[in-house]
């Protein structure tokens, strides 16, 4: 089975004070993808997760939330 694209590279250990994890804007596949409240996926392509984007804050640092593959299903397009 194929691994999903990465929306956001991002390294899993880093997290914020409130526990999220975060990377930064700029290192998003397609910026316009990465807004608060959607589901992408973020890591490498060794190690990633569904995720949730929190916030993104004015210097481009973003915070999300994993989700396991039952959470993200819902907001997961489907292949017609």
């Amino acid at each position: 089975m194929a691994n999903p694209p990465i929306a956001l590279q991002a390294n899993l250990n880093n997290e914020d004070d409130e526990g999220f994890n975060w990377s930064v804007w700029r290192k998003a596949v397609d910026p316009a993808a990465i807004v608060e409240g959607a589901v992408v996926v973020a890591g490498t392509e060794r190690f990633w997760s569904w995720v949730r984007i929190r916030q993104i804050d004015d210097d481009g640092q973003v915070h999300f939330e994993r989700l396991t593959s039952t959470q993200a299903a819902p907001s997961i397009p489907r292949a017609s």
